[in-house]
């Protein structure tokens, strides 16, 4: 059947899907009862073994609804089952049939049906509380992000009714001390109102984060677990058949259809129906928005002049330091996890008891991912909007190292140390411009949506060539190390990262920090060199965009993209819809703000 996904398809659904997916394993309790119970009055006859049917058949009329559409369904099955009970009812039905024929076999029951039954429902309710502690954290992460909105919109408030308790005592007296403190409490009053908005968009990062990829994962997880529930039920119960095959030959015929239902069990069909008949309309939460004070009317825009923007300028460079050693750390962390899970992708028919210490392993390193990708949102967060309310201003930062821009994509970049550039200068932090602080992301480290490699560096025909000034040694796989005085063949231009893709004698290539090499040739035949300074940071580039991932049109007014595709810009997301409009080959359509980045 078609691949169908719980995080996909039902939205913010945690609470709802935890309920059903405990109903199932609370289930488990009642067919390991049954099972018990006929394996002690196999001894009695068919007499005891049919008022035990009888019992069972009112016990799964009680759980229907529940275990096959949960608590709470959106429509109501009627008197269909799910897949699952349908087995399930067959079963009981052609265990009836066969009261009469059976003889005692109640040990095998109790150590091959029950007590696996009881190891089952031990495994699968921990690896639901595991999922259920993980969420936990998330909205405890999500509740503490809008307490600290509500904090700095207080903290605002009050320093503005300091403000203007100053400017009022600063009108009445012509005093300069007062104007020195009416600038003073000015200043940290803006510094009040930056607060507030940055902590504004790290709330609603947090927010879509949480909506968008952290519950559909966890939904997942609890999707394969109820799978994995379900099969394992399968393969006991079949179990249960063959021990009363080998007990009484005359039970073969009625076992067999039992088999046949139990093959017709298909995981996905239980998660089908689920799905079918909790389907809801569901609209996202609004969006944090930046209420100014009722004292100090002021517009949202982050306050980008001196000193507040000093303030900024060190904010900026110690969330951008921040941000690429959490990056990294996401990065190893993202690996791990896609080896656990790829570990995890088994053949139906080799699924067993033991199936829970993987899904714990992935649910640990999941629960480490996640709480790095907050840390690594929050901090993209700080810089892009200090970036985009900056535009052109120079945002350089001269206190740590200068970052580069990997060949492979912006999920592959890494801080490097530069080394002192001909006139003494340090090279400066460069942050990457980041998307829209507005936009709906699946996230760069996304597990539901695949990012595609794109290469940084623009190849040139002209045959450059350059002459290396300092030696420089690779620190990563898109990196080449070189020697002073070296020859070097230059394949990408230096795009305004601070970096340049060359090409050594032995034919090794890959990325140097462009202040370490001198351009001694161009293709023209003109003489140039490179930057003795990485290029001044913030500054806006407007007029294309790179595709991130690809993008089907879905309408007239959309158009199909690419990863890697360079798009022109027609229009910017400035109203924070999550949409921009470019010409890609002569079309001119709508895209995903979050499937492209500025170049």
């Amino acid at each position: 059947m078609a691949e169908i996904s719980i995080g996909n398809d039902l939205k913010d659904s945690f609470k709802p899907t935890s309920k059903w997916i405990n109903n199932g394993i609370n289930w488990l309790s009642d067919v390991e009862e049954f099972y018990r119970e006929r394996a002690a009055i196999e001894k009695e006859y068919s007499t005891k073994l049919k008022e035990l049917c009888k019992r069972h058949f009112d016990k799964k009329a009680k759980v229907s609804a529940l275990v096959s559409v949960g608590d709470n369904p959106q429509v109501t099955p009627g008197s269909l089952e799910s897949a699952s009970l349908v087995l399930w009812t067959d079963v009981l039905t052609q265990t009836e049939a066969i009261a009469e024929e059976k003889n005692n076999f109640h040990r095998e029951l109790n150590s091959k049906v029950g007590d696996n039954l009881v190891l089952l429902k031990s495994k699968t309710t921990q690896i639901a509380k595991q999922i259920e502690r993980i969420n936990e954290h998330l909205v405890s992460e999500k509740d503490k992000s809008e307490e600290e909105v509500n904090k700095a919109k207080k903290a605002y408030d009050s320093l503005c009714q300091v403000t203007e308790g100053v400017r009022e005592k600063t009108e009445k007296s012509a005093s300069e001390k007062y104007q020195r403190r009416l600038d003073e409490k000015t200043v940290d009053m803006n510094n009040g109102k930056n607060d507030y908005l940055i902590k504004i968009n790290i709330a609603n990062r947090l927010k879509d984060k949480y909506y968008y990829q952290d519950v559909p994962e966890l939904l997942d997880y609890f999707q394969e677990l109820n799978e994995n529930r379900v099969g394992l039920v399968n393969k006991i119960l079949k179990n249960a058949g063959i021990i009363e095959r080998n007990s009484n030959d005359k039970c073969k015929e009625k076992l067999h259809l039992i088999d046949g239902t139990i093959n017709q069990n298909e995981p996905k069909l239980d998660t089908a129906m689920y799905i079918k008949h909790n389907i809801v309309d569901w609209k996202e939460p609004s969006d944090f928005y930046f209420i100014p004070s009722s004292i100090w009317h002021d517009d949202e825009a982050l306050v980008v002049k001196e000193p507040e923007l000093t303030t900024l300028k060190k904010r900026l460079n110690e969330r951008s330091i921040e941000y690429n050693k959490v990056e990294e750390r996401c990065l190893d962390t993202k690996q791990k996890l896609e080896e656990a899970t790829l570990a995890r992708k088994l053949d139906p028919s080799e699924l067993t008891l033991k199936f829970d210490g993987k899904l714990l392993t992935s649910l640990s390193i999941l629960h480490t991912f996640m709480k790095q990708d907050g840390e690594r949102v929050r901090n993209e967060v700080e810089i892009e909007v200090i970036q985009n309310f900056a535009g052109d201003k120079d945002l350089s930062y001269y206190e740590e190292a200068r970052a580069k821009k990997s060949t492979f994509g912006f999920l592959r970049s890494k801080s490097k140390k530069g080394k002192p550039t001909g006139n003494g200068e340090s090279d400066s932090q460069s942050i990457h411009t980041v998307k829209s602080a507005n936009s709906h992301t699946p996230g760069m480290f996304s597990l539901r949506k695949k990012a595609h490699s794109i290469l940084s560096g623009h190849s040139t025909d002209g045959g450059d060539t350059a002459k290396a000034l300092y030696e420089y040694s690779a620190t990563g796989d898109d990196e080449v190390s070189i020697s002073a005085g070296d020859q070097l063949l230059v394949t990408g231009e230096d795009d305004g990262s601070g970096w340049t893709k060359v090409r050594l004698g032995d034919g090794s290539e890959g990325l140097v920090p462009s202040t370490y090499i001198e351009i001694t040739r161009t293709g023209s035949g003109d003489k140039k060199k490179g930057p003795s300074v990485a290029p001044k940071r913030g500054a806006k580039r407007v007029q294309y965009v790179e595709a991130l991932y690809d993008y089907q049109a879905d309408g007239d007014d959309e158009i199909t993209i690419s990863a890697g595709d360079r798009i022109v810009l027609i229009q910017d997301d400035t109203d924070g819809s999550g949409w921009t409009e470019g010409e890609l080959n002569g079309q001119r359509g709508m895209f995903p703000t979050s499937y492209v980045k500025k170049v």
